[in-house]
């Protein structure tokens, strides 16, 4: 048993395979790169001992160092690049950039310089604890100090200005102390101009499966790229396993490093790291504002509900407003208070609209929908944050909102009796389309405090914006009821 347990990586893809099973990696067989192949020239001051690994980036040995004799990690660049005018001078630019990068989770850049034939190579920090790849899978809790590490890299670099482009499970390597090291930090930065694009065709930037979207449509790296990879690692680090709430709560991160659209993301490195640490800082749409296409869709669903809420509030006014039925017209449903007149019509107070109220339950059959659709893709999205702590953005405009309809409510009171009452004929109309955005405030308010988990009873100025906006209404309701002006 323990025999079929023990597992060696492959010095040169660093896969994962049985210790006991091939004399040769099967990747390699595949790409065949297990046949024997002659060390290239050795750079100056180097001496090239094997080949640990390969990709599209270039071609990694492990050397020794002759004047300081210690061993290091030395990165051969595709040698198509040196064909290209203007590699030399952007690979010194960009070499002595990745030199200054200087942090315990970063794989460091020594040196640099050329081959005989024009192609670069860098002298790195050679750390010898294996990929990550060759350690997969990992304990919950272990995934978690992994996905810290990186992202205190990335937290670093980002705010150096240096986005990875190419984070991904061979990339990230293990020292004598366990920490995960990030290696090959900015490395695709010096195989592609920005103002050119690829340049050399042979080179891959990036490895499909943890590239973003935008990456893959040839847009400028960003450091939302490198977030993008990281929640694709995390999420394929996590795998399946027992429900906890630390599982969940890496899961709903992941999904939110991951998600397809940029601004959806957490913005860098440092929010991510944030974010894992359950610290104070939030990501940026994450327990606060949304991206503008995201309340876009919040507001249309709020209107929705306010709709359906008019539309309610019409029936229910409709059927407590006094009526006089014609003899010959069909008595509703149910009816209140009927008193039968000495020409036959029949007096109400109030009855059972059906029509008015088949309507409402109509609009709030949409707007249930509507908002179930919402509900769903925040869920999705990570959009469901938990921050209790943070004001609802909606109580502001609904108070002053509730203010301005008691004025206008006031001036119309006070102009009616007047001889300037016909210019006040439409002040009722203005009322009522303010009145439903009133409505639609509160329901902004309450499908943000349903997405940030705030508790409405931490929000007593909305309470009052709801107590005094009802205050119009009401008057003017119990006015229509006792048979006054309305």
């Amino acid at each position: 048993m323990n025999q079929r347990s023990e597992r060696t990586s492959c010095p040169r893809c660093g896969l994962a395979v049985p210790a006991h099973a091939l004399s040769a990696c099967p990747r390699c067989l595949l790409a065949g790169l297990d046949e024997a192949e002659a060390l290239p020239e050795n750079p100056v001051g180097l001496e090239l001992l094997e080949e640990i690994g390969r990709g599209g980036m270039g071609r990694v040995f492990r050397a020794r160092h002759a004047r300081l004799d210690r061993i290091v990690a030395v990165k051969l660049l595709p040698a198509e690049l040196a064909d290209e005018p203007a590699f030399q001078a952007r690979f010194a630019r960009e070499a002595r950039m990745l030199a200054r990068l200087n942090h315990p989770l970063l794989v460091t850049v020594h040196d640099f310089g050329a081959l005989a034939d024009g192609s670069g190579y860098l002298v790195m920090e050679y750390v010898a604890g294996g990929t990550l790849r060759s350690r997969l899978p990992l304990p919950l809790e272990a995934v978690e100090k992994v996905a810290r590490e990186l992202c205190g890299a990335l937290a670093y670099a980002h705010a150096a200005g240096v986005v990875h482009r190419d984070i991904k499970p061979e990339n990230v390597l293990f020292d004598a102390e366990g920490r995960a090291r990030l290696a090959d930090f900015g490395i695709a930065r010096l195989l592609v101009d920005e103002q050119t694009q690829l340049t050399a065709p042979l080179v891959v930037l990036g490895t499909p499966r943890y590239m973003a979207p935008e990456a893959r449509a040839g847009a400028a790296a960003e450091p939302q790229v490198d977030v993008f990879a990281v929640g694709v690692l995390l999420q394929e680090l996590l795998g399946e396993g027992a429900p906890s709430a630390l599982r969940t709560r890496l899961e709903a991160i992941a999904r939110r490093a991951a998600a397809a659209e940029p601004n959806l993301r957490f913005a860098n490195g440092g929010e991510l790291l944030a974010a894992l640490e359950g610290g104070a800082a939030e990501p940026r749409s994450f327990g606060r504002a949304l991206a503008p296409e995201e309340q876009s869709w919040l507001r249309a669903v709020a209107l929705t509900l306010a709709g359906a809420t008019a539309v309610s509030l019409y029936a229910l006014l409709v059927s407590v407003t006094p009526r006089v039925l014609q003899a010959n017209e069909a008595v509703p449903l149910a009816v209140f208070e009927a008193q039968r007149l000495a020409d036959g019509r029949l007096a109400t107070r109030a009855r059972f609209e059906t029509w008015p109220t088949l309507w409402a339950a109509a609009a709030w059959v949409v707007a249930l929908v509507a908002y179930g659709l919402l509900r769903g893709h925040w869920r999705r999205a990570a959009l469901d944050a938990q921050s209790p702590e943070q004001p609802l953005v909606a109580v502001k405009p609904a108070l002053r909102m509730a203010l301005v309809l008691n004025l206008l409510f006031a001036l119309h009171l006070l102009l009616e009796r007047t001889v300037l009452r016909p210019l006040v004929t439409y002040i009722p109309i203005l009322g009522g389309i303010l009145e439903l955005g009133m409505v639609y405030l509160v329901w902004v308010a309450v499908l943000e405090a349903l997405r940030t988990s705030r508790p409405l009873r931490r929000e007593p100025w909305l309470w009052l914006a709801v107590a005094i906006s009802l205050v119009p209404p009401a008057i003017s309701s119990l006015r229509l009821i006792a048979g006054g002006r309305p």
